[in-house]
Order: C-alpha cells, then sequence, then structure tokens
C-alpha cells in the first residue's frame, strides 16, 4: 500500500512538472504541493499587476459631524512577495480581510483631527495625511508581507450632510454678499473722493485763476496810470477800466463806452447806425 501511495506521489509530481500552464499578463502561477494534505500539485493563478480598492466610508470630523468619504486605492504586487502572501491568505482575499479594515480605521483616525470645515478648506492637506497613513499602515501589516507595491490613492468625494451642505452654501452665498456690498461700498467711496477731489481741483483752479486776473487787472491799471503821474483821477481812471473790462465780459458785441455826465455809461454796439 505504501509503494502504490509512492508511486501515485511520483507520477503526480512528474505530471506537475511536465503539463503546460497558460498564464495571462499580469498573472503568475504558484505551484503548491500541500504533502500533508494531499498527493497532488496545485496551481495557483495569482493577479499581480494593477488592482484596486473603491469604498465610501462613514467617518467622523473632530466636532462629530459625519461625512462620506468615497476613496480609490490602486497597487501592484511584488511577484517576489507572492508566495508570503499565499501563505497568509489562501483565498487570496486579502483586499476583503485586510485592505478594507485598514482602510476604514486609518480614514476615521485621520479625519477626527479635523473640523468639518477644515476638511473643506484644506483638502490637500486632509487627502495627503490619508494617503501617507494609509500607506504607511498597510506596509506594516505583517499579513500583507509587504507585498503591495506602487500605491495610488484618490480622494474623490467628501459627503457632508444635506442640511450642513445647505448650511454651508448659505454662508458662502452671505460672504459673496458681503464682498459685493464692501466692493460696491468702495467703489462709491472711490467715486466720492474723485468727485471731491475734482471740486478742490476746480476750486483751487478758478482761485488761481483769479488771482492771476486780479494781478493781471492791477498791472493793467498801473500802466495806464504811469503817463498820467499823480493827477488825482487814479481812482476815477481805474473805475473806468474795471467797468470796461466788466461790460466786455457782459456784452462782448459792445465796442463803444460813452461815459454821461453823471458818471453813467452808455453802451452802443459797434454794428449801430444813427437815423
Amino acid at each position: 500500500m505504501t509503494i502504490a501511495l509512492i508511486l501515485i506521489l511520483i507520477v503526480s509530481i512528474m505530471f506537475g512538472l511536465t503539463m503546460v500552464i497558460s498564464v495571462g499578463v499580469g498573472h503568475a502561477v504558484l505551484l503548491v504541493d500541500p504533502l500533508t494534505k494531499s498527493t497532488s500539485v496545485t496551481a495557483v493563478d495569482v493577479y499581480y499587476a494593477t488592482d484596486s480598492f473603491e469604498d465610501t466610508i462613514a467617518c467622523f470630523s473632530s466636532d462629530q459631524l459625519e461625512m462620506q468619504i468615497q476613496i480609490l486605492l490602486r497597487w501592484s504586487l511584488d511577484p517576489d512577495k507572492l508566495r508570503d502572501l499565499y501563505q497568509n491568505y489562501p483565498r487570496l482575499n486579502y483586499k476583503e480581510a485586510a485592505i478594507e479594515s485598514i482602510m476604514a480605521e486609518t480614514i476615521r483616525l485621520v479625519t477626527k483631527n479635523f473640523t468639518a470645515l477644515q476638511t473643506i478648506e484644506f483638502r490637500d492637506i486632509v487627502r495627503n495625511e490619508i494617503e501617507s497613513s494609509v500607506q504607511q499602515e498597510v506596509m506594516i501589516e505583517p499579513s500583507l508581507a509587504g507585498a503591495l507595491t506602487r500605491f495610488e490613492f484618490d480622494l474623490r468625494n467628501i459627503g457632508y450632510p444635506a442640511k450642513y451642505t445647505a448650511a454651508i452654501e448659505d454662508k458662502l452665498v452671505a460672504e459673496q454678499q458681503k464682498i459685493q456690498a464692501d466692493f460696491e461700498r468702495q467703489r462709491i467711496l472711490v467715486l466720492a473722493n474723485a468727485t471731491a477731489q475734482e471740486v478742490i481741483i476746480k476750486a483751487g483752479g478758478e482761485a488761481e485763476a483769479k488771482v492771476i486776473e486780479a494781478n493781471a487787472t492791477k498791472q493793467a491799471i498801473e500802466l495806464i496810470l504811469e503817463p498820467i503821474g499823480q493827477s488825482g483821477n487814479e481812482t476815477r481812471i481805474a473805475e473806468i477800466y474795471l467797468w470796461v473790462q466788466t461790460l466786455q465780459k457782459i456784452a462782448p458785441d459792445i465796442d463803444i463806452l460813452i461815459v454821461g455826465t453823471e458818471g453813467t455809461p452808455v453802451l452802443i454796439p459797434a454794428n449801430s447806425t444813427n437815423p
């Protein structure tokens, strides 16, 4: 009986060594010889190229707001460590048995360090911390035997309760309205300041023009009085000059001015004719 079993074992091993096994791209075959359980050699097909795990993890922020974090993790298996991984997970269910629990526990530990608002404001920081923490936990998990490599982590979405989302939207709308109101107020202030500056500049220009005109008038009167000297009629001559200047502004078409006996000026248009 013992000789027969030995012969069957030898034949089985020779058959296993000579048989041809077709392996697809990204797959590897492990030849398992469980001597203590069977006399046959078993070929196990293991996929080691890019694999993934996608899930939505329920977790809480530090201010106890429940969030639904949707993640996607990709990785490859190191072909040199497939046998160790298979020995720990003969059914190759390491994804469900290890990856899922590591992801859930790690994400919950990370998110409790942030308020809900911080997960919105500092999304990239949250993502990077989750990624580095998950990778570290996967690498130190003994049962995975360091077989997982080339990690890619994608934080696809952070879902919040409907009421919280509505409150955030209302807050953003209020902030936008405040920004718009501040902008409008600044615009009005700028316009008012510009208008005031324009009035000041205009008034300054008019005042300066009046000073220039007054100086010019003074100089003109001095030139008129210079050949006359101290005749006693200086004041009267100055008054007449000012009349003429004022009347030229009022009636620029008047070219002839006659002063009556009582000092009343009489204006005669240049194009008037005697009857």
